[in-house]
């Protein structure tokens, strides 16, 4: 690979276990690897301007799309379990058909939901873990949660109209912007969120990502072992969190560093989407953090 193909992102799709898997590439295979998660309702265009990035500073940049996200496949429930436990199952695939032998995980929202799965899966595999507005304890999920545990807990009908609706354009829109300073809004492109919502409404989908989203307790049941991983791996660690995020709270970014002390935290005034706020401010650390955690090759 030349060093003008280093800093192109290429776009391709793999099968991995009977589904088209869309993703985005940067640099050099054997370089570092760095597997990024995206969250919902995203895809790997969240990253779009880091994966260059990484790949100019000799990481190889690697993020798929999730099935029923982005330009993956979109198979209804009778084709595909949308259970966490489906969705880590294809992206360890993915990671074995991409021969990553070892790998850093980028983990946003529904990425770290998916991802720490992955973890536990591949443990020898993890080189290092960045959250950025994610989920590993029960800190980050505030009272805006408190009508969704009631309905994981009871779940009637009832309890399913207060949680209200949010598989809609309005609630991807609300994924960037809610919680965000008012002066922050103009750095956000509608693009995001209409391209979100574009993909997503498709017949019958919703009622599959519905699905996804009542498998949640299934994740706050592994807390415990994802801290007993933090305590066991002491990998290098960094979070990245936005101080208004209206989805995971603030209060967890610290909670890392009880089971790895040494745990690097960064806090913006920012709300859930800090990469598209302040992607400006988020690289130097990102990089940073790698060229201090992660041993590049000799070149």
């Amino acid at each position: 690979m030349n060093l003008t193909q280093r800093h192109k992102v290429f776009h391709r799709t793999m099968q991995v276990d009977g589904l088209d898997i869309f993703y985005r590439e940067a640099g050099n295979p054997e370089d570092p690897a760095i597997l990024l998660m995206h969250g919902y309702p995203n895809s790997s265009f969240l990253f779009r301007e880091l994966m260059p990035v990484l790949a100019a500073e000799n990481y190889y940049a690697i993020a798929p799309d999730f099935p029923g996200m982005g330009y993956s496949s979109y198979p209804t429930r009778a084709e595909f379990q949308y259970t966490f436990e489906s969705y880590s199952n294809i992206i360890s695939s993915f990671a074995e058909k991409k021969q990553l032998k070892k790998f850093a995980l980028y983990l946003h929202d529904y990425g770290s939901v998916i991802g720490m799965r992955v973890a536990l899966k591949n443990p020898e595999k993890i080189t290092a873990l960045i959250f950025q507005d994610s989920n590993a304890y029960e800190e980050g999920l505030g009272k805006e949660w408190d009508a969704c545990k009631a309905y994981w807990n009871n779940p009637t009908k009832e309890n399913r109209e207060k949680i209200g609706e949010f598989l809609n354009e309005e609630g991807c829109r609300q994924q960037y912007l809610a919680g965000v300073p008012e002066e922050q809004i103009p750095l956000f492109s509608p693009d995001t969120w209409i391209l979100d919502w574009t993909l997503m409404d498709r017949p019958g989908h919703t009622d599959s990502l519905y699905a996804l989203f009542e498998d949640y307790p299934s994740h706050r049941a592994l807390y415990p072992k994802f801290h007993e991983f933090f305590r066991s791996a002491q990998l290098p660690t960094l979070v990245i969190w936005g101080k208004y995020d209206a989805f995971y709270s603030v209060a967890e970014a610290t909670c890392y560093k009880r089971d790895n002390p040494d745990a690097e935290v960064h806090v913006f005034e920012a709300g859930h989407k800090v990469l598209e706020s302040h992607f400006e401010e988020i690289a130097p650390i990102i990089l940073d953090f790698l060229k201090r955690k992660i041993v590049l090759k000799d070149r």
